[in-house]
Formats: structure tokens, sequence, C-alpha cells
């Protein structure tokens, strides 16, 4: 049976986690011909180490992932970037991590994120774990993107 873990990361951590972050993304590359903002930046991931909420996710001993979290308020946390390497995906660690989180934030209700329009695996995911479609953002008028607006109230 494995195991999965959150890990604080730790400065040291940041090179790590921009690599693991840029093949966990690569297929969002492919497919928008951009990585997500500040995913490719190691100063970025050392900022977002420092606030405490960035967590590596372990699969038995081996780094598979990480998740950032953004507390908007005592009751409320935005899931900011969640990723799992590609050797990693299909492992149920998406699951486990979710899991993972609601217990580790016992006092959060509100949960909230945005993925892409065309990230069907994602949108399944999350509305499978209880998250609700709440709207949608187009960040650049210009350009055909969206990102879809996801919640789940516990």
């Amino acid at each position: 049976m494995t195991q999965i873990q959150l890990v604080l990361a730790q400065i040291e951590d940041a090179a790590l986690l921009k690599a693991l972050a840029v093949k966990a993304f690569q297929a969002d590359f492919e497919q928008y011909g951009s990585f997500p903002p500040h995913i490719e930046s190691t100063p970025w991931h050392q900022q977002s180490i420092e606030s405490g909420h960035y967590y590596i996710i372990k699969h038995d001993s081996q780094t598979a992932g990480g998740i950032l979290l953004v507390p908007k308020s005592l009751t409320e946390i935005e899931v900011k970037y969640f990723f799992i390497a590609p050797a990693f995906q299909n492992k149920c660690i998406g699951l486990d991590t979710i899991s993972l989180l609601e217990k580790r934030y016992p006092d959060v209700l509100n949960w909230s994120l945005v993925t892409p329009y065309k990230a069907f695996r994602n949108h399944h995911f999350y509305q499978k774990l209880g998250y609700k479609k709440v709207g949608e953002i187009q960040p650049e008028p210009n350009e055909n993107f969206w990102l879809f607006e996801y919640q789940k109230t516990i």
C-alpha cells in the first residue's frame, strides 16, 4: 500500500518544485502555448515557499508533485497551483492529497481554484471531489483562453 505525505516545502526545494511543475504543466504549454504564470521562475517558487503554505507531495519516499495554497481568511483557501509529475499521475495521489489537506485545515469551509477551460480531466477530478463550477474568467480579453472557477463548501 502506498503512502502519501504532505511536507512543508523549504527554500532549498524551490528548484525541485519548479522542475516538477514544468513537467506537470508541459501539456498545458503544448495546448495553450504557455505555462501557468510564474511556474518557470525559481525565485517565484522561493517566494511562494516563504508564504508557509506550499507543500511537497510525497508518494512513498518519492517527490510526486506540489500544491500551493493561498489562505483568504480563517475559513477560506484558494488552491493556487496543484501539480503531479506525469510519472505519478493516475495513482490516486491527487485524491489522497485533497483528503489530507482537508484534514490538515479542518476550519476551512470554502475551497476555491481555477483550471483551464480545456482541462477536462481536471474538471472531472474536481467535480468528483465535490467542487462546483461557479464561473469563467477570460484573463486576456483578446485571447481565446478561459479559466473555469471552482468552489467547494464543506
